[in-house]
């Protein structure tokens, strides 16, 4: 089948609607943000037996990001917003600022916002 001068095999698919957080971790060398990365994305390929589905979405150059260093971005999808939220707070405070040099910023522009706050990392930028 063509769709918009596109072929589309004709198999199984499943879809359903998520909310999508993305983020920008950086650190002082590219290892150190994609240690990072991994750890926060870590345990979280189906979101049916996982808190919330997550991965590796690109590698970062340092003239892309805010703080001029390496960086990786990671995405994190859930079905509920509130899962989103509850989400990025474990895995951002948990798994990326507890690492050497790391930091972390919104990827994603959006209407749509999950206000997260990480009480003990932020260093004045809790939001």
């Amino acid at each position: 089948m063509k769709v918009s001068g596109v072929d589309i095999d004709d198999t199984y698919a499943e879809a359903f609607p998520v909310s999508v957080a993305r983020v920008l971790i950086t650190a002082s060398t590219e290892k150190l943000a994609e240690t990072a990365a991994v750890v926060a994305t870590g345990f979280a390929t189906s979101v049916i037996g996982c808190s919330a589905e997550a991965g590796i979405d690109r590698f970062v150059l340092p003239d892309e990001t805010p703080d001029g260093r390496p960086g990786v971005i990671i995405m994190v999808t859930h079905p509920s917003k509130k899962q989103i939220k509850s989400n990025l707070i474990e895995r951002l405070s948990e798994c990326v600022l507890t690492a050497a040099t790391t930091a972390v910023f919104n990827a994603l522009e959006s209407e749509d916002t999950v206000p997260v706050k990480l009480h003990f990392f932020g260093d004045g930028y809790e939001y």
